[in-house]
């Protein structure tokens, strides 16, 4: 049985998710992208992000696309 994502700002996966996540969002990741030849770099950012989220709650992708179409908190609270 899979768990929906529910975004809690005390819970420790989220808290690390969002340690995590400050780091893709930073302006040195984008300057890093921009000079490997990345064009659509915020597309980029939301995909990792994405893939990050699915992998460490052990979820399919397609799930969690659905989960955050589904959840606005979630989205607010992870900064999507």
């Amino acid at each position: 049985m899979i768990h929906g994502l529910n975004y809690d700002e005390q819970d420790p996966n989220y808290m690390l998710l969002n340690k995590i996540f400050k780091i893709i969002d930073s302006r040195s990741t984008d300057n890093i992208l921009a000079r490997n030849g990345f064009k659509r770099i915020k597309r980029f950012k939301t995909a990792v992000k994405t893939i990050f989220l699915s992998s460490f709650f052990e979820n399919d992708v397609s799930f969690t696309v659905n989960e955050l179409f589904n959840k606005s908190k979630l989205v607010e609270g992870l900064n999507f």
